[in-house]
């Protein structure tokens, strides 16, 4: 059954889907047959070459430490016996001491020229007193005397052979932090072989296995220690880390271990002269590298035999897949509102003709939408324009009955100034016809609406203002503010029969043009709020301003998402608009006739 549904799913898919899983099957068939063979015929010619390498590699590094410090050791054997030397040991006490010490450190110095490997010398006499040279800096002295260190008493055994040790047993302190490995001496008296003092030759370790850094560094790390004391760790910090969980004793003489994704080959080899032990650690993966050449033409090899299965899927996809995969892409195209031509093949075969048929089906969608769309600007038009001439005879029946009412009431005087300032309304709102205004202009309107009002209502509210400069150039629809201060005034304050205060803000963010109008008016509640805004346009309403204002911005810039109203009863009412920047500079045209 299972196999079933697995049937039937290949064959419900697209062509190019088939024929991409049938080539892919066929090359990975073929790939994985010459891969494996190539791996099982490499991995065992590189086991040979790595264990090879290793081997010469640590008795390479062995041979060249036992050399060295054995040249170090024979001129080490030339200064015992030098005057410089013996004479600043024995006539310590007397007043030449300090010439003799001048000599002796300027012979030190010449001697430190012929020891390259050496970084520092000191003459030591048993008291604890020294004289030394040194390349850089001349280590520092732990202790008052050797005989209380470690190994005073194999040093002694020697009987004047030297012994090897790191950092002279801790003897020596070394400002670098480097390990040094110290070549210790007893200095005995030429004419009596009595003791008379210690030779510390200071030898770097870095600078003695730096050919074992050197030396294939590619691919391989090296390790050096004696006994639980580290002379020189891997550079490789997962090597140490996992040579610190193991015993250098119980390891094998070879071993291959795996970290991460790197695999080694460790070969561990000890010099009986100095019982050090060397670990030697060559990187199968990185040694692999060297051997690019050689995977390079095998793959080479394994590509030329499925290069023919390559040919035909690629001009499969040429001239089959590739075009009606273009030609799909393009049809789902006028889903998102794009309705070009499709520009697959300019061949005339089933996919060309495909593409003809349907590009004459979007050209025929292209003039619908067209015409659909010319008809519904045609309409917003004549609803703006519908809406701004309603509000219109509103605010002049409003602003006549307060002449009306200052006539009535004989205050001559007053409705004068009404009148005055009623004709600078007009002649600013009216703007000489334009329906898009800057933003400025609209906030100096609703001041002399508000300066009219005053007139009426004397003391009954006052108005403020809080404006960010640089948003006063924005281009607005005319008259959206003074319907809102009307509603403020009229529907908010007045009814409270006490002081209110009208505030109008004007800021911006990075996509907004925030306008708001707030009054510490009677509110209303969230019910009525609904049942102002969902009124029909047709009946009577008490707040025609508001809903009208709100819908004229609706249609201007092209969303419902364009106000938010907050009011509360007893609190007041605040009223903003979210105008998008991108369309505060809209021009007119589309609107004024």
């Amino acid at each position: 059954m299972y196999i079933q549904c697995l049937k039937k799913s290949f064959f419900d898919l697209s062509l190019t889907s088939k024929l991409k899983y049938i080539y892919t099957c066929f090359i990975f068939i073929c790939v994985f047959c010459n891969l494996l063979i190539l791996y099982s015929f490499f991995s065992r010619e590189m086991q040979k070459t790595v264990s090879t390498l290793t081997s010469q590699t640590v008795e390479t590094v062995s041979k060249n430490v036992d050399s060295s410090l054995s040249a170090i050791s024979k001129s080490s054997t030339y200064l015992l016996g030098t005057t410089e030397v013996q004479n600043y040991l024995v006539y310590m006490d007397q007043s030449e001491y300090a010439i003799l010490s001048k000599q002796l450190r300027n012979f030190l110095y010449m001697s430190l020229e012929s020891m390259p490997l050496a970084s520092s010398i000191i003459v030591m006499h048993p008291s604890g007193v020294y004289e030394g040279a040194a390349r850089y800096h001349l280590p520092s002295v732990q202790g008052n005397s050797p005989m209380d260190t470690s190994w005073y008493n194999e040093l002694c055994a020697q009987k004047g052979a030297p012994i090897l040790t790191i950092n002279a047993g801790g003897y020596l302190t070394f400002e670098d932090d480097n390990n040094y490995v110290t070549l210790i001496r007893l200095i005995n008296s030429t004419e009596n072989a009595q003791p008379l003092g210690y030779l510390f030759i200071n030898i770097s370790v870095d600078s003695l296995l730096s050919f074992a850094r050197e030396d294939n560094s590619n691919y391989s790390d090296f390790y050096v220690s004696s006994g639980a004391d580290t002379i020189l760790p891997f550079m490789n910090d997962h090597l140490n880390q996992w040579l610190q969980a193991v015993t250098i004793d119980s390891m094998a003489a070879e071993n291959t271990i795996k970290l991460g994704t790197d695999r080694y080959l460790l070969l561990k080899f000890q010099t009986p002269s100095l019982d050090w032990n060397y670990i030697a650690a060559i990187n199968y993966n990185l040694l692999t590298n060297q051997h690019r050449a050689f995977i390079i033409i095998s793959i080479l090899i394994i590509m030329i035999c499925f290069a023919f299965f390559i040919l035909i899927a690629l001009g499969t996809n040429h001239f089959v897949t590739a075009p009606l995969r273009q030609l799909m892409k393009a049809m789902k195209k006028p889903e998102t509102g794009d309705f070009n031509h499709a520009c697959v093949t300019v061949c005339q075969d089933e996919i060309g003709q495909l593409q003809n048929a349907y590009n004459d089906m979007v050209d025929k969608i292209q003039q619908l939408l067209d015409a659909k769309v010319s008809e519904q600007k045609r309409l917003r038009k004549a609803e703006l324009n519908i809406l701004q001439e309603q509000i219109k005879p509103h605010f002049l029946y409003n602003s006549l009955g307060a002449i009306s009412y200052l006539v009535t009431s004989k205050q001559n005087e007053k409705a004068y100034e009404l009148i005055i300032s009623l004709s600078e309304y007009y002649r600013e709102s009216l703007s000489k016809g334009n329906k898009v205004i800057p933003l400025s202009t609209e906030i100096n309107i609703v001041k002399n609406y508000l300066k009219l009002q005053k007139v009426r209502f004397p003391e009954a509210f006052t108005d403020e203002y809080e404006l960010e400069e640089s948003a006063l150039s924005y281009q607005i629809p005319r008259l959206i503010l003074q319907p809102l201060v009307e509603n403020s005034l009229y529907h908010g304050i007045i009814p409270t029969c006490d002081f209110g205060v009208i505030k109008i803000s004007v800021h911006t963010d990075s996509e907004y043009l925030f306008i708001r109008v707030a009054d510490n008016g009677i509110g209303m509640a969230q019910t009525d709020l609904h049942s102002i805004l969902t009124a029909n346009p047709d009946s009577p309403t008490q707040s025609f301003g508001l809903k009208g204002t709100i819908e004229r911005m609706q249609i201007f810039y092209e969303t419902q998402d364009i106000c938010i109203i907050d009011s509360r009863p007893n609190e007041g009412t605040e009223i903003t608009f979210l105008i998008p920047l991108g369309r505060t500079e809209k021009q007119d045209g589309e609107y004024n006739s």
